[in-house]
């Protein structure tokens, strides 16, 4: 390699004196880039941050950021903010697993490591979620601590996905970015015409429970309930719908009250056992076999966390609650997704296992 860039250095030099002796104009020297230039950006909270001008390295705040911008620019990113998983790593990529973990640099749980974020040198951190009262002062306060700036993105709904992706279009220079924008916008205008059109009396009366026992569950006007809300009746009504990936604890008893026609169970709930549960067997959905699996991986489809997963979870709900409304293939919904987001083309194995009891026998 030293020695071809040395006959090719020779090459230009003779090429520039035989142009000096012809007569002609020596060949212009390129411009010097400005490592330096800078651009300022407006963020979610109506900060003026000042980036540079090509954001080339970028860090995520915590888990969230990290998700989304695996799904926008992971060639950009120095670091993790959590351990991926070998089953994540196998659908976004096992060169993931050599970056260095900082831990959640904002609102985490006492794991960032100061150090490690400051040796991969990010231009800029990016903070996406539901913004709190205090979060413009903080994120001030950790920009100057760490002379990095931050920006904060809000996300916090079905709807704020195509935003998100625009703005990170706008502050990464991304193609893909804006592409995924469209991708969201489409998908949920699609989604929302087909439902549109159902009356609600056949709307399936319907519930997503979790937990080692099945009987937490997300409750309606939830932050995490987007999906079931959007496409069904969520039959599970509280007075305080909790935030957390945990939904509020219900019990079976008002589960069995609220009977719901269909289930969505957590793959890490009691999907697997439930059907041979005694004090289950009454439920509607669990009589007439109508309850399902949400996949999984590299992310839940529809909470934990509630964010661009979700796109594709609801185009999956969407089809098991009204399958005839319909005319594509779930598989090609499903693939398209998967290879446009994660740069995965997903295989017919994977499709099956990732599909298990989550679609119709």
């Amino acid at each position: 390699m030293r020695r071809r860039t040395f006959l090719s250095a020779v090459t230009a030099l003779a090429v520039a004196v035989s142009l000096g002796a012809c007569g002609g104009a020596p060949a212009a020297e390129p411009a010097p880039t400005d490592e330096a230039a800078t651009r300022v950006v407006t963020d979610s909270l109506g900060r003026e941050v000042e980036i540079p001008a090509e954001v080339e390295r970028i860090a995520a705040s915590g888990p969230v950021a990290q998700q989304v911008l695996l799904t926008v620019a992971p060639e950009k990113m120095v670091g993790l903010s959590g351990e991926l998983t070998d089953e994540q790593l196998a659908y976004l990529g096992e060169d993931l697993a050599d970056l260095p973990v900082f831990g959640q640099i904002y609102g985490g749980k006492g794991d960032f490591n100061r150090e490690a974020v400051a040796a991969a040198d990010p231009q800029l951190i990016i903070d996406v979620g539901e913004a709190k009262d205090s979060l413009a002062e903080e994120l001030d306060t950790l920009q100057e601590q760490l002379g990095i700036p931050c920006v904060h993105i809000d996300s916090t709904d079905l709807h704020s996905y195509a935003d998100l992706y625009d703005q990170l279009a706008d502050i990464l220079d991304s193609e893909k970015a804006a592409e995924l924008a469209d991708y969201c916008r489409d998908a949920v205008a699609e989604v929302e015409a087909v439902v549109a059109e159902v009356p609600e009396s056949e709307r399936p009366r319907a519930a997503y429970l979790l937990g080692d026992t099945g009987t937490n569950a997300m409750a309606r006007g939830g932050f995490q309930s987007g999906i079931i809300d959007l496409c069904s009746e969520n039959v599970v009504v509280v007075d305080d719908p909790s935030s957390s990936g945990k939904g509020n604890e219900i019990g079976l008893e008002q589960i069995a009250l609220w009977d719901p026609e269909l289930i969505v169970f957590v793959g890490d709930s009691i999907f697997d056992t439930v059907g041979d549960e005694l004090a289950w067997a009454e439920l509607t959905a669990i009589k007439s076999g109508n309850y399902y699996r949400a996949p999984s991986v590299p992310y839940n489809w529809i909470s934990m966390p509630a964010s661009v997963n979700q796109i594709v979870g609801l185009q999956w709900y969407a089809r098991l609650c009204y399958p005839d409304r319909f005319d594509d293939d779930l598989r090609d919904v499903v693939g398209e997704y998967y290879q446009l987001f994660y740069g995965h083309d997903l295989t017919d194995e994977e499709y099956d296992a990732l599909m298990r009891g989550a679609v119709r026998e």
